[in-house]
């Protein structure tokens, strides 16, 4: 007997993927795609999708990539139609507009009564981001979380204090579900290694909580490195300027209170702004794209240090 394969079409739209194994165990909710130009996620759940058909699964995951198909097929962070970001859409709202609604769907038919949530982003087109897995130390399952994100096996592991609404994670810490999210380096292009440990990390969960046999785990890793609180984009450092803005660091870079991230120069090519880091830490979110808008954000820190299982 082999694993089953079912596809169906949720509310709003996105497709999901259904893969049951002969036994009965845990359900895992596995996205990708949230954001419309991140096909790391996408290409990562379709290529565990097909393995998994082969694989000796215990329990069901359900898959759902692109999770925002409008916006993937536009090449878009938001929906085309509303300008919705289905990553500030959660619970949703299934009388809403499109984005509202899809989030609607995927809460209702894919988060509610999973046992694990696991989210696959990347830094899209316009950011950079080192490698890591990150998830709620406070809420919900936070023991839970915790294990996943170390089950996971990325260099970097990032644990949030408390998580902004409208997440993902935040629909999975109010159902006491554990979930993580994941990012890498984004883009618009698709290194190996990143998707590989996308893969292998999954995969590592899996076993973790007895979907896959401790083959598929990540013993004998090095531990990841900790960094904590912040990790909400839309509160990074922004512009106080329009034109062009050349980083100074690169993403994953540990640097002090006053160091320069970046500058910003105008378009007639004249030093406007140097832009410091605020506090010390972990550069997580830098910009890639150079053409900035005021109010556009620049960059995020994480804070250093935290152990495992302090909350």
């Amino acid at each position: 007997m082999q694993t089953t394969c079912v596809e169906t079409v949720l509310a709003g739209g996105a497709v999901m993927t259904t893969v049951r194994g002969v036994v009965p165990g845990p359900t895992l909710a596995l996205l990708g795609g949230v954001h419309g130009d991140e096909d790391e996620g996408v290409l990562a759940v379709r290529r565990l999708v097909t393995e998994l058909r082969e694989a000796p699964l215990v329990g069901t995951v359900r898959a759902v990539a692109p999770a925002h198909p409008a916006a993937w097929a536009a090449g878009s962070r938001t929906g085309p139609l509303d300008d919705g970001n289905l990553a500030r859409c959660f619970p949703g709202d299934p009388a809403g507009g499109p984005t509202q609604a899809l989030a609607a769907g995927i809460t209702n038919e894919v988060i509610d009564g999973s046992d694990l949530l696991i989210d696959l982003h990347s830094a899209g087109s316009r950011y950079d981001m080192p490698l890591f897995c990150g998830f709620v130390a406070r809420g919900g399952d936070a023991a839970g979380s915790e294990r996943a994100a170390y089950a996971f096996g990325a260099p970097l592991v990032w644990a949030h204090s408390a998580v902004a609404s409208g997440r993902t994670l935040s629909a999975a810490v109010d159902r006491a579900i554990p979930a993580v999210y994941v990012e890498c380096a984004g883009g618009g292009g698709i290194r190996r290694h990143e998707l590989d440990a996308y893969v292998d990390g999954v995969c590592a969960i899996m076993a973790e909580f007895g979907m896959l046999p401790p083959p598929y785990g990540r013993a004998g890793r090095p531990a990841p490195r900790r960094v904590v609180d912040g990790g909400d984009l839309d509160a990074g450092v922004v512009s106080g300027h329009d034109g062009f803005f050349v980083s100074t660091v690169t993403a994953g870079a540990v640097v002090a209170a006053g160091d320069e991230i970046g500058r910003i120069y105008s378009y007639a090519g004249v030093l406007a702004d140097s832009v410091a880091a605020p506090s010390g830490g972990m550069v997580m979110f830098l910009r890639r794209q150079s053409r900035t808008r005021t109010g556009e954000v620049l960059f995020a820190l994480a804070g250093l240090g935290g152990e495992r299982g302090t909350r």
